[in-house]
């Protein structure tokens, strides 16, 4: 049926065509899109129908647990003792781990490790896998190797293929080795997030590189442990990713590993003398936070033997997910428009047309759902529903517009390019927040935090690692300034500037108090932190905390592009200089005068010095925080000495500030304000300073 060729419906088409056009562009083209409409289906597969776990599928765990074996099932048992050991284990345990649980009726045993070289027991390994033929499948890597080839006009680099397989050492020999092995790679979109699976291919076609004539396949982990137990017909033939259903991953949570070889737990009704194990699948992997093998999948990070797991099971039950080509891909995104015209064009009603437009959405999404959960259908969800409701709602929008044209020319732009409730609010409510985001002056306290020495962990550490501590500080400290009804202004690098007053304030005092208790708290909670990074091999951070209070001006600051509500003003400067002054002074935290005036009957306050930092016409007193008033730390006894030191020192009585300040290090020998203080003592009596000297530290640098 052919529409009307009305002036109205060709407006109505030209905008349908128009949104949908945008819609296949941005998700054919743009980056950021695409990664929307992958997180669109993770949504789906987070919410939508599991795999169920395949019965003859089981996952023993190498995790820390055994460290919670008693001292007689160690004495009793060289396994145990060998895993209290650590990872890598010795090669023999890995023939211990085969003979039990083949023994006990295991089909096939999947070790998802790498044995690549040649190491001592290796032989009485191979021997022990000659055992079992066909029962053992261990990982094999495929990877890229770099090759640097010198010529006359310059180094060249070739990227050759190369397939780690395990050491020959180890391999049965003959006919059992060629089962043996099975890779252990997962190819992650381009978004790096792993939701597909390879069961076959070849060392060249897995590069995307050509391939030689005859170059063997090769399997996957899942799929040569699948093949050795007998369901070889179910591997896809494909050599193209699939796309899996992933299982519950509480399903797939490990026994420990160590508890096979504690006797009175395999004689246990769960273990009933290794009968659990009786014609399963057995993989072995790490297990724990201690493991690095970890991927992003639609679930977040996940362990590299869950994967494989998850990618067996899906095998085994054949639970793929189906995707829509590229053109299917498009003739959904063409649909979300053509029915968004045919609504506007032939459906009078405003109201009905929308609710038509949402019913349609909500059906597709939930149609979508049906498919997903029945069938494994999986196809595009944000840009057919974009398209619909872009499409629907801009030729309503169209329609308003053109109804408001005929009826007041004079406002047509404004009607057209301004949101009634911005304009709304603007009329109604002219003294709100929208007009004063311009601009406004107001008493802030800004608090500067930054991680001192992370750029140079940067340049050495692996990047991937650090960006997750530095994102776990991150979270950690957020989290105390939005605990102390703080406000984050930004992250700059790897630095943390928060504020209070800008947005709200419950009084000067009380804002400058919360930002201290922020502050000790930063500090306490990287105390703790550090520890725990240290025993998983991470570097322990430092940081250093800058405090200062003043009048600041509050705005939507930025460009058209983006915008955000922000400080500026010198009280900002001052306390990223005080935050920067803490490496010299040797403290973690410095506070300016105007906070320490606030906070001095709550806190325990020490004096720290008078700095003139480079572009500052006028020095500050600078002062740093030992403690809060209140929760059980007394005020130490050397702080009186010192404080009077001080009073000492700017008066020019050296001599007297001197023994003051040795009284201070007799009860605190490292502290290093009061021997810089005692330095400077000994030489100002040598050689004192000159007159108008008014104990102020000029900085040199910023």
């Amino acid at each position: 049926m052919s529409p009307p060729r009305t002036k109205h419906q060709r407006g109505l088409a030209l905008i349908c065509i128009g949104c949908t056009a945008a819609v296949w562009w941005a998700s054919n083209f743009n980056p950021y899109y695409g990664r929307k409409e992958l997180s669109w289906g993770d949504t789906l597969q987070r919410v939508g129908r599991k795999a169920s776990k395949h019965p003859d599928l089981m996952f023993l765990g190498i995790d820390n647990s055994v460290e919670s074996a008693s001292d007689l099932d160690l004495a009793t048992s060289p396994e145990l003792q060998a895993m209290r050991a650590g990872f890598p284990w010795p090669r023999w345990l890995y023939g211990a781990i085969t003979e039990r649980l083949v023994e006990a009726g295991a089909k096939v045993v999947a070790f998802d490790v790498l044995l690549p070289a040649e190491k001592e027991g290796d032989s009485a390994l191979q021997a022990e896998f000659e055992k079992y033929p066909g029962h053992i499948v261990v990982g094999s890597n495929l990877m890229d190797r770099e090759l640097k080839e010198q010529q006359e006009d310059g180094g060249t680099v070739t990227v050759i293929p190369r397939h780690i397989m395990p050491s020959p050492s180890v391999t049965p020999r003959g006919e059992g080795g060629k089962a043996f092995y099975g890779f252990v790679n997962f190819k992650a979109d381009w978004d790096d997030v792993v939701r597909r699976t390879n069961y076959r291919t070849t060392l060249f076609e897995y590069f995307g590189k050509p391939a030689p004539p005859g170059e063997r396949e090769l399997l996957s982990l899942s799929a040569q442990a699948a093949a050795n137990a007998g369901f070889g017909s179910q591997i896809p033939a494909t050599r193209e990713p699939i796309m899996i259903r992933f299982p519950l991953f509480g399903g797939l949570r490990p026994r420990s590993i160590h508890q096979i070889f504690i006797d009175r737990m395999w004689d246990s009704p769960t273990y009933r003398h290794g009968e659990i194990f009786r014609g399963k699948v057995v993989f072995v992997g790490p297990y724990g936070n201690w493991v690095k093998d970890q991927l992003v999948t639609p679930f977040g990070n996940t362990l590299g033997p869950v994967i494989h797991l998850s990618a067996l099971n899906a095998a085994l039950q054949n639970d793929f997910l189906h995707e829509p080509s590229r053109t299917g891909d498009t003739l959904l995104i063409v649909a979300g428009g053509v029915i968004a015209w045919l609504l506007g064009a032939f459906v009078v009603n405003p109201l009905g047309r929308v609710a038509l437009l949402v019913g349609v959405g909500a059906g597709y999404l939930g149609g979508a759902y049906l498919g997903y959960y029945i069938a494994g259908w999986f196809p595009p969800l944000l840009s057919p529903f974009l398209a619909l409701a872009a499409s629907g709602f801009s030729s309503s929008v169209y329609e308003q517009v053109r109804e408001r044209l005929q009826k007041a020319q004079m406002r047509k732009t404004f009607e057209r390019y301004v949101s009634r409730d911005v304009v709304k609010e603007l009329l109604d409510n002219p003294e709100s927040y929208l007009n004063t985001v311009g601009g406004a002056r107001k008493r802030v306290t800004v608090l500067f935090s930054d991680v001192r020495g992370f750029t140079t962990l940067t340049e050495s550490g692996d990047a991937q690692t650090l960006v997750k501590q530095l994102n776990e500080y991150f979270d950690i400290m957020v989290n105390i300034v939005f605990a102390n009804h703080g406000t984050l202004d930004k992250f700059i690098g790897d630095a943390v500037m928060a504020q209070w007053g800008g947005i709200f304030s419950a009084g000067e005092k009380a804002d400058a108090c919360r930002a201290v208790r922020t502050a000790l708290q930063m500090d306490k909670a990287l105390a703790e932190l550090n520890p725990i990074w240290r025993l998983g091999g991470l570097p322990e951070l430092k940081i250093g905390i800058g405090i200062n209070q003043g009048d600041a001006i509050v705005g939507n600051l930025g460009c058209e592009e983006k915008m955000e509500v922000s400080l500026i003003g010198d009280v900002v400067n001052t306390a990223s200089r005080l935050e920067g002054l803490t490496k010299q002074y040797h403290v973690e935290l410095l506070i300016g005068e105007t906070v320490e005036a606030l906070v001095r009957d709550d806190f325990i306050i020490r004096t720290v010095g008078r700095s003139q930092p480079k572009g500052k016409t006028r020095p500050l007193e600078i002062f740093t925080v030992l403690g809060e008033r209140g929760t059980g730390m007394a005020e130490p006894g050397w702080l009186a000495n010192y404080e009077r030191g001080i009073d000492l020192y700017r008066a020019r009585e050296f001599a007297q500030a001197a023994e003051c300040f040795t009284q201070v290090l007799r009860e605190v020998p490292d502290d290093w304000l009061a021997a810089d203080y005692l330095d400077d003592c000994c030489e100002f009596l040598v050689k004192p300073p000159p007159e108008g000297w008014n104990a102020v530290n000029i900085e040199k640098a910023k």
